[in-house]
């Protein structure tokens, strides 16, 4: 049987469900499906005040979230079907926007990415600072070897036939 209820707790993969239609009857924990369970492993809690459709037993001793739903208080991020996105309350968001064929990934405080290799093909635009705490090399060279040629080069001929002294101030 289809109810609709109201999510009054929550643990991982599991919430209890306020259902006003049956007089407010407040369920045992009921299943929330996950996207991978067995090899691969995915975790989607559901907040408090959630509303969900729910399958469930005549006697609604067991049951299984099917979907959480809109309503009027809490409205879609955004209405253009093209758009695909997952938002956080914290103004975190994770968007593809197939129309123009872009993601953007934006968050309020930091992003991380751990990987033997990362590579990026493409043009690259940072609006900020970068910073490396490694080499920095191109096709060409590294920034090591860019300071030592620097820091250590002297110029023929420039005093009075013989080499300059190395620059005053290093790289």
């Amino acid at each position: 049987m289809l109810v609709f209820g109201i999510v009054t707790a929550s643990k991982p993969h599991m919430v209890k469900v306020r259902i006003p239609e049956m007089d407010d009857f407040e369920s045992d924990w009921y299943f929330v499906p996950q996207m991978m369970t067995v090899k691969d492993k995915s975790s989607n809690s559901l907040a408090i005040n959630t509303e969900v459709a729910i399958c469930v037993k005549e006697d609604l001793s067991d049951g299984c979230v099917i979907g959480c739903l809109y309503n009027s208080v809490d409205l879609p991020q955004n209405n253009k079907e093209y758009i695909k996105s997952i938002y956080f309350e914290d103004g975190t968001f994770v968007q593809y926007d197939k129309q123009n064929k872009t993601i953007s990934i934006n968050s309020s405080d930091v992003i991380n990415i751990n990987a033997k290799t990362i590579n990026i093909k493409g043009e690259t635009n940072i609006d900020g600072n970068l910073t490396s705490t490694k080499e920095i090399t191109d096709k060409t060279s590294s920034m090591t070897s860019i300071r030592n040629t620097f820091n250590s080069h002297t110029h023929g001929n420039g005093n009075n036939g013989n080499d300059t002294t190395t620059p005053n101030s290093s790289m």
